[in-house]
C-alpha cells in the first residue's frame, strides 16, 4: 500500500507540468528498455552456446564448422520449442512490429507478459540459427514495458500511445545503437505524426536506452562502412536504378514472405509443428548456404568490405526464402535485419556488376551494397526517413549520404506503384485494419453494405394515395421508404419529415400521393458492395438516417434494400468487439 500511495503521490506533483511528467515517464521506460535489451541479447547468447558452443553475435565462423545434419535439425528444434510456447501464450509466434502498430491505432495496451515470453521464443529461434533479426522482438519488448508503465500510472489513450511508441523507440534504439533512428522509426512508422508534445518524450526514452545498452556493450559501430567518394556526378543514375532494383526485391520480398506465410496457415498440420517444419525447410536453404543463418552481421560486413560477385545474386534468393520458412511458420523473431541483409547482398552484387561495366565512374561494392541497405528497409518498411537514418548512425559514415538519401526516396516511391502495404501492415490490412485511416474507417472499409442492409423494406408507387402511406408506415421498422415509378425503378425517397408537413391537414389523405411529397431528383444511395465507409460518408452529405440499397440497370435503379444508419453503428461494434476477443 505505501508503494502504491507514494505512485500515487509523485504522479500527482507531475501532473501539474505536463512536458516534465511525460519526460520523467520516458526516462523511466528508457532505462527499463535499456535494461530489456541486455536481457534479450544475453538470452540469445545463453542458447546459441547451448545449440551451437558459441555465444559470439558472429557466428559464421562456427557455422561453416557445423556439421549438414546439426544445420538441418538445430533450427526444427528451435522451432519446435517455439510451437510448444505457442499452446500456452498465442503471441509467442511471429514477428512483432505489426502487433504495436496494431495497438497504438486502436488505442490498446500491451500486455507486459508480451515482454518475458517474447524474449525466450524470439531468444530460441535467433540462438537455434534461424533467420531473423532482433529488432522486432525488442521493438515489442519496449512496446509492452512502456504499455506497463502506462497502466501503472493510468494513462489516457492518448498518453499510452505516447509511452508505447517510447518504449518501442528505445528498444530499436538500444539494439541498434541508433538513438535517431530510433525516435524516428516510432515517430514514422508507429504513430504516423511527428508532433512536438509526442516526439519530446520519444527522443528521451530514445536516448535513454541508447546510454544504458552503450553502457553495458559499449559505443561500437554496428558495421563498418566502406570509404566512399562520389566520383562523377554520371554515378547518380546508377544509383537511381540501384533504388528500383530495391523497390522491386523489396516488393517480392513481402509479397513471397506473406504467401509463405498463407501456405503455413493452410497446412493441415497442429500450429505448434509449423514452426518446427520452418526451421527444417530453413536448414535445408542453410545447408546450401551457411550465410542465411542467424542475424547475418557477418555476411553484412564482409558484403561491405567489398568481398562481392554472382555469388550474392544468388544469396538474395536464400535469404528471403530463409526469413519467409523461419517466421512465415510462426518462429518468432524480427524483419529489420533481414531487409538489411537482402539490401546487402543486392547493392553488392549491383556494384559488382557496375565496377566491370563502368570502372571509372562506379564507387566499390560495398558502397552500393550500404545504399541499398537503406532503400531496401525504406522499400519494405515505408518509412524512408527512418531508413536513411538508421543506416548513417549504424555506420556513423557522413560521406555517403548523398547516395544514401536519393537511393532510398526513389526506392520507396517505386516500391509503393508495386506493393501498396508494407511489410508491416501487409498482415493488418489482412486482418480488416488500416492504421494510417484509424480504427473507424479501419473496420467500417471492411464490413460491406450487402451484409448489413434491411432487406424487408416498405416501398411505395409514386400513386400510392397518402391514407394508404400512412397505413404502410405504421407497422414499419424503418423512416426512410422508397418510391417508385410505374416501373417499378426508385424515383424518390419518402421520408418522416416529409409527412408530417401535411399529416395534420384535414381532407389531404386521398387527394396527395406519394410522388408529391418525396424527395426527388439526385437520389444518393449504395449497392450491396460497397463499403460501409463509402456509406458513412453517403449519409453525411445529406445528414440523411438511411439510403436506399439500389441496383444499377440501364433503365433505373432496382431497390434491393434500405441501409440505416443504426445497421452500420451495430454491425461496427460488433467488429470491434471480434477484434477484441482474436487479441485476447
Amino acid at each position: 500500500m505505501k508503494l502504491i500511495d507514494n505512485i500515487s503521490s509523485m504522479r500527482n506533483r507531475l501532473r501539474s507540468n505536463e512536458d516534465l511528467y511525460m519526460i520523467s515517464i520516458a526516462v523511466v521506460v528508457g532505462v527499463a528498455t535499456g535494461y530489456g535489451n541486455i536481457v534479450f541479447r544475453f538470452l540469445i547468447g545463453f542458447f546459441q552456446n547451448i545449440f551451437y558452443g558459441s555465444k559470439s553475435e558472429f557466428l559464421l565462423v562456427t557455422l561453416k564448422e557445423t556439421p549438414d545434419y546439426k544445420i538441418l535439425l538445430i533450427p526444427a528444434l528451435g522451432g519446435l520449442l517455439v510451437g510448444l510456447s505457442s499452446l500456452i501464450f498465442k503471441f509467442a509466434k511471429g514477428h512483432g512490429v505489426p502487433d504495436v502498430i496494431k495497438a497504438i491505432a486502436l488505442n490498446r495496451s500491451i500486455s507486459p507478459s508480451i515482454a518475458l515470453v517474447k524474449s525466450f521464443t524470439s531468444a530460441i529461434t535467433l540462438g537455434s540459427g534461424g533467420s531473423a533479426g532482433r529488432e522486432d522482438p525488442v521493438v515489442q519488448i519496449g512496446a509492452a514495458i512502456g504499455s506497463g508503465v502506462g497502466k501503472v500510472f493510468k494513462f489516457s489513450s492518448e498518453r499510452m500511445k505516447t509511452v508505447v511508441a517510447c518504449g518501442a523507440a528505445g528498444g530499436l534504439a538500444a539494439t541498434f545503437n541508433a538513438p535517431i533512428g530510433g525516435a524516428m522509426f516510432a515517430a514514422e512508422v508507429l504513430l504516423g505524426e511527428f508532433g512536438l508534445k509526442t516526439f519530446s518524450p520519444i527522443i528521451i526514452s530514445s536516448v535513454i536506452a541508447t546510454v544504458v545498452s552503450r553502457a553495458y556493450f559499449g559505443d561500437n559501430v554496428t558495421f563498418e562502412a566502406p570509404i566512399y567518394e562520389l566520383r562523377s556526378i554520371m554515378e547518380l543514375p546508377l544509383y537511381a536504378i540501384l533504388g528500383i532494383l530495391c523497390a522491386v526485391i523489396g516488393a517480392v520480398f513481402i509479397k513471397v514472405f506473406y504467401k509463405v506465410e498463407m501456405t503455413f496457415e493452410a497446412i493441415k498440420l497442429p500450429s505448434w509443428t509449423k514452426p518446427a517444419l520452418g526451421g527444417l525447410l530453413m536448414g535445408c536453404v542453410a545447408v546450401m548456404s551457411r550465410d542465411v543463418m542467424g542475424v547475418g552481421y557477418d555476411t553484412i560486413n564482409a558484403i561491405l568490405r567489398h568481398e562481392a560477385g554472382f555469388y550474392l545474386a544468388l544469396l538474395v534468393g536464400l535469404k528471403i526464402a530463409a526469413t519467409a520458412f523461419t517466421l512465415g511458420s510462426g518462429g518468432s523473431g524480427g524483419l529489420f535485419v533481414p531487409s538489411l541483409y537482402i539490401g546487402a547482398a543486392t547493392g553488392g552484387f549491383f556494384g559488382y556488376c557496375m565496377n566491370l561495366l563502368f570502372p571509372d565512374i562506379a564507387a566499390g561494392p560495398g558502397a552500393y551494397g550500404l545504399v541499398a541497405m537503406s532503400a531496401m528497409l525504406a522499400a519494405t518498411i515505408r518509412a524512408p526517413l527512418t531508413a536513411i537514418l538508421i543506416i548513417f548512425e549504424i555506420t556513423q559514415s557522413y560521406t555517403v549520404i548523398l547516395p544514401l538519401m536519393f537511393t532510398a526516396i526513389i526506392s520507396n516511391i517505386f516500391a509503393k506503384m508495386m506493393e501498396r502495404e508494407s511489410i508491416f501492415t501487409w498482415i493488418l490490412v489482412k486482418q480488416g485494419v488500416r492504421i494510417r485511416k484509424g480504427k473507424e474507417e479501419s473496420v467500417l472499409e471492411n464490413l460491406m453494405v450487402g451484409d448489413v442492409m434491411t432487406r424487408d423494406v416498405v416501398t411505395f408507387k409514386e400513386d400510392t394515395p397518402f391514407r394508404q402511406v400512412l397505413n404502410g408506415i405504421q407497422n414499419a421498422n424503418h423512416m426512410y421508404f422508397p418510391v417508385l415509378n410505374n416501373d417499378g425503378y426508385l424515383s424518390g425517397m419518402l421520408s418522416l419529415d416529409d409527412i408530417k408537413g401535411i399529416i395534420f391537414e384535414e381532407g389531404l389523405e386521398d387527394i396527395v400521393v406519394a410522388g408529391e411529397i418525396c424527395t426527388k431528383g439526385n437520389i444518393i444511395y449504395v449497392k450491396e458492395d460497397d463499403s460501409l465507409l463509402k456509406a458513412t460518408e453517403n449519409l453525411g452529405i445529406k445528414d440523411l438516417g438511411a439510403l436506399p440499397v439500389a441496383e444499377e440497370t440501364e433503365k433505373g435503379l432496382i431497390v434491393k434494400g434500405l441501409l440505416r444508419r443504426g445497421d452500420i453503428i451495430i454491425a461496427y461494434n460488433r467488429s470491434v468487439a471480434r477484434l477484441k476477443v482474436q487479441d485476447a
